[in-house]
């Protein structure tokens, strides 16, 4: 299917359609990762921001702005990483 040119000019740039296609992918996988590691989060996190880079448990906050910090101190792309809140009641937020 055929992009305007409007979302040529964005997907140009951030580096063209090799490297959205690549960030998509370590999104989803980082998604993933997160929901495999549930119940873990659950014991050790509850109530507790919590944020997935790269395939690992980067950071976790008591607040987003707790998290946020800890992130940029790691130079973690906030843009980026999967950011997700831990609760006994699961709802879907992505950040």
């Amino acid at each position: 299917m055929p992009i305007t040119e409007e979302a040529q000019n964005m997907v140009s740039k951030v580096g063209g359609e090799e490297t959205v296609e690549l960030r998509i992918r370590h999104f989803e996988e980082d998604f993933q990762y997160l929901q495999s590691l549930w119940h873990e989060l659950m014991d050790k996190y509850l109530n507790q921001w919590v944020a997935v880079y790269d395939k690992s448990l980067v950071a976790h906050g008591k607040n987003i702005h707790e998290l946020r910090k800890k992130l940029s101190s790691k130079g973690v792309p906030q843009n980026e990483a999967v950011i997700d809140y831990i609760s006994s009641e699961r709802k879907s937020m992505l950040l």
